[in-house]
């Protein structure tokens, strides 16, 4: 009894869904990179360069070799390396266009210098 229930429900739920009138043609649109290219006089403008300068004369560290963090509000770094303690350092930045402010951190490798974390409006 329940093998004959079971099968009528299919055979009912198999004819189901079917139209009579036949449809239009769907084309088919690729999701691929290659396939989708953008016209030769597209632009793209979700980030902007910026000049990111900073002197480091400017502030009192005693140590040899002094260090960089420049990064943004979401943690995202942009740079980190070694300065030179002498000269002043002017890096181009790739922001995206939201964003107005970065934050560096200045370090030295002498232990009695503090590390300095400032914020800086580009």
């Amino acid at each position: 009894m329940k093998t004959r229930l079971l099968f009528s429900l299919c055979f009912i739920l198999a004819g189901c869904g079917s139209e009579s009138s036949s449809s239009a043609p769907s084309t088919l649109q690729s999701t691929r990179l290659s396939d989708n290219n953008a016209p030769p006089n597209a632009r793209f403008e979700q980030y902007r360069i910026s000049a990111f300068e900073l002197d480091p004369g400017e502030f009192a560290l005693t140590g040899e070799r002094l260090f960089l963090k420049v990064y943004l509000s979401s943690g995202s770094v942009l740079y980190l390396g070694q300065i030179d303690k002498q000269k002043s350092i002017l890096l181009p930045l790739s922001l995206p266009n939201d964003e107005e402010m970065v934050k560096f951190d200045l370090f030295s490798d002498f232990e009695g210098d503090r590390s300095i974390s400032r914020e800086r409006q580009l």
